[in-house]
């Protein structure tokens, strides 16, 4: 055959495994095994179209795509394969997470494998046509190989499962396996035969028309032949024995079957209900306000939840019935009373609305613990434990920020107040220094008491200039604030020391040095005045009306 012929049987191909899966993917809400169906068909449709591409366009582009896609798609085929043999031979399996991660681990190996450079060979090489336009010539690497080994191992999981099952069924259900089991030995001898004429190089793959042969059939013995439909066996061993209450009414909404457990729920839904609920209209004996609840509830996984009277909650779950084409002959509902459920679920509801607040109260005293751990109880500047920290990380972040400024700001003549007017006069006098440096800091800032009637301001990204001028506003209006101890006026004043960072040091112990060294300067040299530490000390700022010592304290006004 010419390649445009193949092209045009593969288009074929690809044509009818997409209209396959079409038709199993619509039909996922009746049969878990559709959508194992619809995935191999998927994978079968990529299949014949990459085919399709080779033979009838055959660039190198294409030939370079071409074997990436047909390892994916292997892969789909292979994995939709086994859960559908899977899925008909037990229908009440699911694959887990874990295993369909585990399945698809291989296939997506391959895939990469295939793309990179240095293992595209080892895949499949070759993949150019023959100079007369014949056969392409391709050559299988160990890979390919032993992907292939892999592949037909699980197949052969698949159709193990599929026999043990056609072993143990009889009747219309063995026949039904046996039909799968057929089209799938059809389908893998199609692969053997097609994977061993290509050994040499050169051949078609046929396998995705076998597995196509294999999906129509599959599609016919789920969707016609009544593949997965429950085997018949005596109702009053399955409905009248089952205890949630199963219900069958008709397209025009009659009640024309239920089990002991419906007419229950039916009485306890209406008391007043006499005689044999079969054969009359639904809302007649569960009552319209229950049906048009029902109707206005929004379905969620198949599953409608409602409150029907009050206290009263059912979950109900209806499937349509329909006959071999297609015409509707009604609907069944199984129904579940779940009112104890959904009380229990109100109760854990209204537990976790009380959980969460107690929680945030917690979180809340937590962060109040949290600060109140690093605040001098007094003034309610941070503590030395927090300076320690937020000075560390200011240094981490000062290659970006620029310069860093410290401030030592010691009150002057100190504890000449407490002798004279007391401890508790001193706290005041701290309290409201400790006022003023922290109307000072800006955002960002760190204003701390150091200890004692020792208190550091660290300002971030201020030089020196910034640094003294912030430094002289604080001396000014500590020099001009006044306070009231035993009944006199009594103004304070500050000395400050400044350091900067990298000028002056660039740790922390550094800084706090530096700015120690120019404090004691300001100290030396009167009090009441602002000192830069550089290796040249400037003239200490003067105070314009230094008040001297305590004993010169002026009562103000």
């Amino acid at each position: 055959m010419t390649p445009q012929l193949w092209a045009a049987v593969f288009a074929g191909a690809t044509l009818v495994a997409v209209c396959t899966g079409v038709l199993a993917w619509r039909r996922r809400d009746r049969t878990p095994a559709a959508t194992a169906l619809a995935a191999t068909m998927s994978g079968v449709a990529v299949w014949s179209a990459a085919d399709v591409a080779v033979y009838a366009v055959a660039t190198d582009l294409v030939r370079r795509v071409y074997v990436p896609l047909l390892l994916a798609s292997v892969g789909l085929v292979v994995i939709g394969t086994y859960v559908l043999a899977r899925t008909v031979s037990d229908p009440s399996w699911r694959p887990a997470p874990r295993r369909t991660a585990l399945l698809l681990v291989e296939p997506v190996v391959m895939v990469v494998l295939a793309v990179l450079p240095a293992t595209r060979d080892q895949v499949m090489s070759g993949m150019a046509a023959a100079p007369d336009g014949g056969e392409a010539t391709v050559t299988f690497g160990p890979l390919f190989l032993a992907h292939t080994g892999y592949s037909y191992v699980l197949v052969g999981v698949a159709y193990t499962h599929l026999a043990r099952r056609w072993m143990r069924s009889g009747g219309v259900f063995r026949r039904q396996i046996g039909i799968l089991l057929a089209s799938a030995a059809l389908s893998t001898a199609g692969n053997v035969v097609a994977v061993s004429s290509q050994l040499d190089g050169r051949g078609t793959d046929v396998t995705p028309l076998f597995f196509l042969l294999t999906g129509l059939v599959d599609s016919w013995a789920i969707f016609r032949g009544g593949l997965l439909r429950l085997v018949p066996v005596a109702r009053e061993q399955v409905v009248d024995t089952v205890p949630d209450a199963v219900l069958v009414v008709d397209p025009d909404g009659v009640l024309i079957d239920c089990n002991p457990a419906a007419t229950r729920m039916l009485h306890r839904l209406r008391p007043d209900l006499d005689g044999d609920p079969v054969g009359r209209p639904l809302t007649a004996v569960a009552g319209p306000q229950a049906v048009a609840v029902l109707g206005t509830t929004e379905r969620l996984d198949g599953h409608r939840v409602a409150e029907v009277r009050p206290g009263v909650w059912l979950d109900v779950r209806d499937s349509a019935v329909s006959d071999p084409r297609g015409r509707a002959l009604g609907r069944i509902l199984v129904v579940r009373d779940v009112s104890e459920q959904q009380e229990r679920q109100v109760a854990v509801e209204r537990l976790n609305r009380q959980l969460a607040e107690q929680v945030e109260v917690i979180e809340r005293l937590r962060a109040v613990l949290a600060e109140e751990a690093v605040r001098d109880p007094l003034t309610g500047l941070h503590n030395r434990r927090y300076l320690d920290r937020a000075l560390e990380a200011d240094l981490a972040r000062r290659p970006r920020t620029g310069q860093l400024s410290l401030l030592v700001v010691d009150v002057d003549h100190f504890k000449g107040v407490n002798d004279r007017f007391g401890h508790a006069a001193g706290d005041r006098v701290l309290t409201a220094v400790a006022g003023a440096l922290s109307g000072a800091v800006r955002d960002g800032d760190t204003a701390a008491r150091l200890g004692g009637e020792e208190f550091v301001v660290v300002l971030p990204g201020a030089g020196r200039e910034q640094a003294l001028v912030r430094a002289e506003q604080v001396r000014r209006e500590v020099a001009a604030g006044r306070h009231l101890l035993d009944g006199e006026t009594v103004g304070v004043t500050v000395s400050v020391g400044v350091a900067v960072c990298p000028a002056d040091g660039t740790s922390a112990a550094a800084l706090l040095e530096a700015a120690d060294r120019a404090l004691y300067t300001a100290k030396a040299t009167g009090r009441d005045r602002v000192v830069a530490a550089e290796p040249a000390p400037r003239p200490a700022v003067p105070a314009p009306a230094p008040p001297g010592d305590l004993q010169e304290l002026v009562p103000g006004v």
